[in-house]
């Protein structure tokens, strides 16, 4: 009977005989299941495309709370270029020399970042972008979050604001009622618009740090000619051998402060005046390094009037008192007596005995 039914199906692969099995009844069933997510046949809801897809955007969707929660932000490290975001609902910048006018807000309004994480919104005004094409693009509500890495346009608030956008290819076009405004590309997934740097005259940051410039300015004539006094710098100003530049009166150099102050001078020790009324011995370890000849400990005596050391290489710590008893010999060449030992009470010289002998 199978070679029978192979005659009627001679369907080989490989030289091999095949057969219907349990795959094709397996693949029957699976025909006949309906998905209970989108009612589609022949797939389980676990399986369901349309299931993982409500997943992935869940993530994206934005803040049920508008006035806590901007949005959220999904980008990467950049400092000075502008990108367009289509899941972001307000423009963000991160640097406030971009702002023409800038209001600063109370505290409590973040902005949510794609990884769970928060940012505080310092301020709310509006930027002034030029393309490179020379249009001009003002936009209001701009929140400044210096926390984030990029500065970021929303697309959504674009189109609300009239703007049409056009994608072709890698290029992004942006225009305003049939006028062109500027470009962009495609760079890293996201759109990168071709932005100049703003100028001092439409930053309110640039415009406000106007005597901050001339304040660096003056130092730097100041630390080019050597850090003269300002009232020099101030005469040669004036005879024009230096460029012009207004100088405030507190103006202090850091590093003259620093160069040019004195220190007091060490307080006058008080000492004995003849040889050997006063001596100075202490005794330290050598720790981990013996000497070469495997001694451990040194053990110091100092006069006090003559500052003359001697120094003593010990086996042990015993030792210290015969030492101190070699010392004594001093007494002969100098024809002096020792009459004070100074010590850190370390039990070294302790001898009752001997003491009160001598």
């Amino acid at each position: 009977m199978v070679e029978g039914e192979s005659s009627k199906n001679p369907k080989k692969s490989n030289g091999k005989m095949k057969f219907k099995g349990k795959d094709d009844k397996s693949s029957n069933k699976k025909a006949k299941l309906v998905c209970c997510n989108c009612n589609k046949p022949g797939h389980f809801k676990k399986d369901c495309r349309l299931r993982k897809v409500k997943k992935d955007g869940a993530g994206r969707s934005g803040s049920k709370d508008p006035e806590k929660q901007q949005g959220q932000i999904f980008v990467s490290d950049d400092k000075v270029a502008w990108w367009v975001d289509s899941g972001e609902r307000s423009h963000v910048c991160k640097d406030l020399y971009w702002f023409k006018d800038f209001q600063q807000i109370e505290e409590g309004s973040v902005v949510k970042m794609g990884n769970v994480a928060t940012e505080p919104i310092k301020g709310i005004g509006s930027v002034l972008l030029t393309f490179t094409s020379g249009k001009c693009l003002c936009l209001n509500n701009f929140l400044y979050v210096p926390g984030i890495r990029k500065n970021l346009v929303s697309e959504i608030v674009l189109n609300n604001c009239g703007y049409k956008q056009v994608l072709e290819s890698d290029k992004y076009i942006l225009s305003r009622h049939g006028s062109f405004m500027g470009f962009g590309y495609i760079c890293n997934g996201m759109i990168r618009l071709n932005i100049n740097y703003p100028s001092s005259d439409n930053s309110v940051c640039m415009a406000s740090s106007s005597t901050s410039n001339n304040f660096h300015k003056s130092q730097l004539w100041h630390a080019r000619l050597g850090h003269i006094h300002y009232k020099r710098l101030k005469d040669m100003s004036k005879m024009t051998l230096i460029p012009a530049f207004d100088m405030q009166n507190n103006e202090k150099c850091k590093t003259c402060m620093l160069t040019k102050i004195t220190r007091q001078p060490f307080k006058d020790v008080v000492r004995e005046s003849k040889v050997l009324d006063l001596i100075h011995s202490h005794l330290c370890e050598f720790h981990a390094t013996p000497s070469l000849g495997n001694k451990k400990y040194v053990v110091t005596v100092i006069d006090d009037a003559s500052r003359y050391c001697y120094i003593y290489l010990l086996h042990s710590k015993d030792e210290a008192l015969d030492k101190f008893k070699i010392y004594e010999q001093v007494e002969l060449h100098k024809n002096e007596l020792i009459k004070v030992l100074c010590t850190d009470r370390g039990g070294e010289y302790y001898d009752p005995a001997y003491f009160e002998s001598t």
